[in-house]
């Protein structure tokens, strides 16, 4: 039991000094998650459903299905299935809203991504580019193409949570040791997380 408790305290120390030498020069820690990784995650989390910022469109938005996952440096790519239900269009003639209802709507399309990370607000930023597109109802083609114009070429904000800081109590202090992401960035085979660490120390009462 003493081996295990002083184990445990030494690798708090190296993890605590590793911390403090990346802080005091100002280092930032890599993280590395395979694209496997971030594959799987994303294909748990469909389907996902997509919010509507536009006074034009009503009802509801998902992705249902994404495929052929790609990566490049800071790009992402996908065959993605997005389906709408619900739909109506909101058009304004002579100062009266028009409603044109459309229903159920399921298309697909090729969607070609750029991607930046600002570190003040922790929000990773999409940016997708969408062509060919294609709709299981030939009736509603033109439908989805007006869809897919809400969607094109426009910045998508993915709010990152803020990571849980570490506290330890090392018998006469207590030590936080908070983690701020610094950049994110994608590569063909991983996602790289930057991270600063910052630690403060207070002493026990």
């Amino acid at each position: 039991m003493k081996f295990k408790a002083f184990l445990t305290s030494l690798l708090l120390v190296l993890l605590t000094t590793t911390l403090s030498l990346a802080t005091t020069n100002k280092q930032s820690i890599s993280m590395n998650l395979p694209t496997s990784v971030i594959k799987e995650a994303v294909a748990k989390s469909l389907p996902l459903n997509v919010p509507i910022n536009s006074k034009t469109l009503l009802g509801s938005i998902a992705i249902d299905e994404i495929k052929n996952l790609q990566f490049q440096e800071n790009k992402l790519s996908a065959h993605i299935t997005l389906t709408g239900h619900k739909l109506n269009i909101v058009t304004s003639i002579a100062g009266h809203d028009l409603r044109m209802k459309i229903g159920s709507l399921t298309m697909n399309f090729q969607c070609d991504a750029t991607t930046r990370f600002d570190s003040t607000s922790q929000t990773l930023f999409i940016k997708p580019v969408i062509t060919d597109i294609q709709s299981t109802d030939e009736g509603k083609t033109s439908v989805a193409s007006t869809i897919a114009l809400l969607f094109n070429n426009q910045e998508f904000p993915l709010q990152i949570e803020k990571l849980q800081p570490i506290v330890t109590d090392t018998g006469k202090k207590i030590l936080n040791i908070s983690m701020n992401i610094t950049s994110i960035n994608i590569h063909p085979d991983s996602l790289q997380l930057s991270i600063r660490p910052i630690i403060e120390a207070t002493q026990k009462k």
